[in-house]
């Protein structure tokens, strides 16, 4: 049974700040619900009943956050997580020149000081209890300018900023901080300027690959994964439906769809050991079939029971092709992918790196994950119920590691497959997102520590989570992403890193 939590969630008395605090209450945690409006924030946490609270905050009120944090404490003894999720939207739409700075102001004390003040102040009992869980709501404007609404998008921007300057800070201390941010969600701010006439549902599901606008539940859920992931830190969690992902000018959607996933088997490529096995095997665990393809016949041969070993080289169209339909005819309806399989550059100088190496490296990391995503993908869509597919990227995607060229080129080409993919299979129901995992102490990152290639003392200086992840902990973000909880993310890369992405000092990340 999970260990029950003292959870801190703001502008709780509706939508998602609401839908949250019921998700953390169905977990078994102790929610205290906080809101502006006092009279409704009570009403909300006498529905959920004992021992949830509600209590009156305007979180842009510094004197009330001080005092109401110091109370929550004082009455529970610690505070385990932390959801800022108070925030406002301009009163109305207009142009920047039209913008009353009050108005402007106003949007800062509450979407970006707000969340600052009761970090801070909740931060203090988590430093000296040494643990704590902080997640920021943030939001889909953040990264894409909204017409009209640019103080809104400017202040939830700021947000991320917000988000990992503190992750990298108080990572010693014990204390993850990462930000969710949602696209059109159907909340009764959306719901009163439908009432407006300001906001048609019907032209915004357009603009979102899955067709639709989510629900307060399902950003809720992301928010409960997030709370718990204990390697993420400093990230941003897209639950936005793919929106962010598309770069088109036609329409995004054909029609809306679930995003669910149906029963069926999970196939994981590179499964025969280190983050493919963790997840073959949480897979497994959880009920699912699991059919490995891997390489490594003799790694296959070690394979538990339960997992069922296939042969083959991924950069193999034909062989492929061939292992899905066989899988089909013995399995069953394949719901699932992992692309984990990939290998990397062997640290030769790139002036005496020959094509052939680099090719190979590009071949198995990038080609293989479109061979197999498309021999999949084809029977997700012909049996017409959806599917989930979960590419292996990683920290080289966006930053440069000498000596492995191929390899971040090719991860980086992941990243990018995983946005294409995830618009343009929306319409068959299948979700595409990507997981990029920072230094993970797999055999293989063993192995050139033992050969000397890689210094982990001066790794883990660099990870302001002070620590190499484990798999187990990849494992966990991949299985959350093939579950209905994640119904409405697609076209994410999510950084399992430890905060490493999200240091931007010099000098050690930690000590």
């Amino acid at each position: 049974m999970a260990t029950s939590r003292i959870v801190i969630v703001t502008g709780a008395a509706a939508g998602i700040g609401l839908a949250t605090a019921r998700a953390f209450a169905a977990r078994g945690d102790t929610v205290v619900l906080t809101d502006i409006a006092a009279d409704a924030v009570a009403a909300r946490a006498a529905e959920l009943g004992a021992p949830h609270i509600g209590l009156p905050m305007d979180v842009a009120d510094e004197q009330a956050v001080v005092r109401t944090i110091a109370a929550i404490v004082d009455r529970f003894g610690r505070v385990d997580v932390l959801i800022n999720n108070a925030g406002i939207v301009d009163p109305q739409a207009s142009a920047v020149f039209d913008k009353p700075i009050a108005d402007v102001r106003r949007l800062i004390a509450v979407n970006v000081e707000g969340g600052f003040v009761v970090s801070r102040e909740v931060a203090r009992t988590m430093m000296a209890q040494g643990s704590g869980s902080i997640v920021n709501l943030s939001s889909g404007a953040a990264l894409s300018a909204l017409p009209g609404r640019t103080p809104y998008s400017m202040t939830k921007a700021a947000v991320l900023g917000l988000t990992r300057a503190l992750a990298c800070e108080w990572a010693a201390g014990g204390i993850r901080v990462n930000a969710v941010l949602p696209g059109y969600v159907r909340t009764e701010i959306l719901a009163s300027l439908e009432r407006a006439g300001k906001f048609d549902p019907a032209v915004a599901g357009l603009a979102v690959p899955i067709g639709r606008m989510a629900e307060p539940e399902e950003i809720a859920a992301a928010i409960l994964h997030v709370a718990g992931a204990g390697y993420v830190t400093g990230a941003a969690f897209i639950a936005d439906g793919g929106v962010s992902a598309y770069g088109g000018r036609a329409p995004a959607s054909r029609g809306p769809v679930s995003g669910h996933v149906p029963a069926g088997c999970a196939v994981v490529t590179g499964g025969a050991s280190g983050i493919g096995l963790s997840t073959a095997t949480r897979l497994a665990a959880e009920g699912r079939a699991v059919i490995v393809l891997d390489h490594d016949e003799q790694a296959l041969a070690r394979l538990p029971t339960r997992l069922h070993g296939i042969a083959i080289d991924v950069t193999d169209e034909d062989a492929v092709e061939a292992a899905v339909g066989r899988i089909v005819s013995e399995h069953g309806p394949v719901a699932i992918l992992v692309n984990a399989a990939g290998i990397a550059d062997r640290f030769d100088a790139t002036l005496d790196q020959a094509t052939a190496r680099f090719r190979r490296v590009f071949d198995v990391d990038l080609t293989g994950t479109l061979i197999a995503s498309r021999a999949v993908a084809r029977v997700m869509a012909k049996a017409g119920q959806g599917g989930a597919i979960v590419n292996l990227s990683s920290i080289a995607a966006s930053g440069g590691l000498p000596r492995r060229n191929a390899y971040c080129a090719a991860k980086a080409g992941v990243t990018m497959l995983t946005r294409s993919l995830a618009c343009e299979w929306a319409e068959y129901g299948i979700r595409v997102n990507a997981v990029a995992p920072g230094y993970i102490l797999t055999p293989g990152v063993r192995a050139l520590a033992d050969a000397g290639l890689r210094d982990l003392d001066a790794i883990r200086s660099c990870i302001p989570a002070g620590r190499l992840g484990d798999p187990d902990e990849v494992a966990d973000a991949i299985a959350f992403l093939v579950s209905d909880a994640a119904s409405y993310v697609t076209g994410m890369s999510l950084a399992v890193d430890g905060g490493y992405s999200a240091w931007g000092d010099v000098g050690p990340a930690s000590e």
